[in-house]
């Protein structure tokens, strides 16, 4: 049986709660100090420097030993010249492709910032609509234009920004009315 790696006094206590508030905090502060640090510029540069002079050692190793006859001066090229050119350019290549991977990782993050404002801001038509929670969960409630010709979902992002009085209810089956194509109210 092997020993607990916990204090004593700690066994039979709760995790102390940690607010919302200070989780916030705490993110904000490793985000700053991640911010502080350009990695991808040092990514870059370290792997666009380090790639290049690999391939030039090897040439340089290469040439070295293809112009020597004897044996024992081609090694001393090969080791210092081909190997230390292949573990180089093998380095600057993983950073490289680590900056490349931070691109995307940015690029995502900016995806779904985007995409969460949208969201908000979608709500936020809702709320304002007089779309609420309730009526969107209501089954089989169909809303058009006054003079559209197709139906929609309450939420579909067609009539979400349209007030309520600007809106006709829809009952199935509705005739010469087609479903939207967004929203599929129907699936």
């Amino acid at each position: 049986m092997t020993a607990s790696t916990f204090p004593t006094d700690a066994e039979g206590a709760p995790a102390p709660y940690v607010g919302e508030e200070e989780l916030a905090t705490g993110l904000a502060r490793l985000r700053r100090r991640a911010s502080m640090l350009p990695t991808e510029r040092w990514l870059a540069v370290a792997g666009g420097v380090l790639m290049p002079l690999g391939v030039v050692l090897v040439i340089i190793g290469w040439y070295g030993a293809a112009h020597t006859s004897r044996l024992f001066e081609e090694i001393p090229y090969l080791i210092s010249g081909g190997m230390l050119g292949i573990v180089l350019s093998s380095i600057g290549a993983a950073l490289y492709f680590g900056y490349w991977l931070t691109r995307i990782v940015a690029g995502e993050r900016q995806i779904v910032d985007v995409l969460a404002r949208m969201e908000a801001k979608l709500e936020a038509a809702n709320v304002e609509s007089g779309v609420a929670g309730g009526a969107v969960d209501a089954p089989g409630r169909f809303v058009a234009t006054p003079t559209g010709t197709m139906f929609h979902r309450p939420e579909c992002p067609v009539v979400a920004d349209r007030p309520a009085s600007e809106l006709r209810t829809v009952t199935l089956p509705a005739t010469g009315m087609s479903p939207c194509k967004l929203c599929a109210p129907l699936d």
